[in-house]
């Protein structure tokens, strides 16, 4: 005689009433199932359905596997994580080196006579002598008594206080102007002020550079 199965909420096939024999649902008032089949050697534990030959690995059904206790159906296969896209990296462009132009400014030297350069008026000075004006048109300008051993843009005559190789006027890429005395042998000063040789030393338009024993020169700076 065939035993009484019943159905189970998780369509398992419970041996007893009450609760699951397989998961231990309860099965309140569940109505008895159709026992298995005569001849199968027992059922699914899963799904219920009657396996058709002792030696069934998998229910046909649900695809139980019956020696291992789980699911015949491979699991399915994990989506690999999703990679953020590399984004390339932004290329920098790197900046031109360009030589900025010569600022459109003219620098104009006035040289003169001045008998009280230093305070006491000197009277070996050659008063009368007409003012010189001198245009820097090369990057450096060399100050001092002009001769044939030493070539220089702004000659000093009749200064015998002025050396040969007396300063060095250089204009720079912004349009500024510095002076640099040589190593003279009487000094080179701007507005008063003896000079340290060697050192460049800015220059503004009005400035004054005394030289020699009575020689002045003014500064003009001039935008074309």
């Amino acid at each position: 005689m065939s035993a009484t199965v019943y159905n189970c909420p998780h369509s398992h096939r419970s041996e007893t009433p009450d609760f699951c024999s397989v998961c231990g649902s309860e099965i309140a008032g569940a109505a008895p199932s159709p026992a298995a089949p005569a001849g199968s050697s027992s059922a699914c534990p899963h799904c219920g359905t009657a396996t058709e030959a002792p030696g069934q690995v998998f229910c046909e059904v649900c695809g139980y596997n019956f020696r291992t206790g789980g699911s015949g159906v491979p699991p399915a296969p994990m989506a690999p994580p999703a990679v953020a896209p590399v984004q390339a990296a932004a290329t920098i462009p790197s900046p031109l080196v360009s030589t900025p132009p010569v600022a459109d400014v003219r620098w104009d030297l006035t040289v003169e006579v001045d008998a009280a350069l230093y305070g006491t008026p000197n009277p070996d000075a050659p008063l009368g002598q007409p003012a010189q004006t001198f245009t820097l048109f090369d990057e450096e300008s060399l100050l001092g008594r002009g001769g044939t051993d030493v070539r220089v843009q702004i000659p000093i005559r009749g200064d015998a206080g002025v050396s040969r190789r007396q300063a060095r006027f250089t204009r720079r890429l912004d349009g500024t102007l510095t002076i640099r005395d040589l190593g003279s042998a009487n000094g080179t000063q701007l507005n008063g002020k003896e000079l340290v040789a060697g050192v460049e030393t800015p220059v503004a338009d009005g400035d004054t550079v005394g030289v020699g024993a009575w020689t002045r020169i003014t500064l003009r700076g001039l935008r074309r």
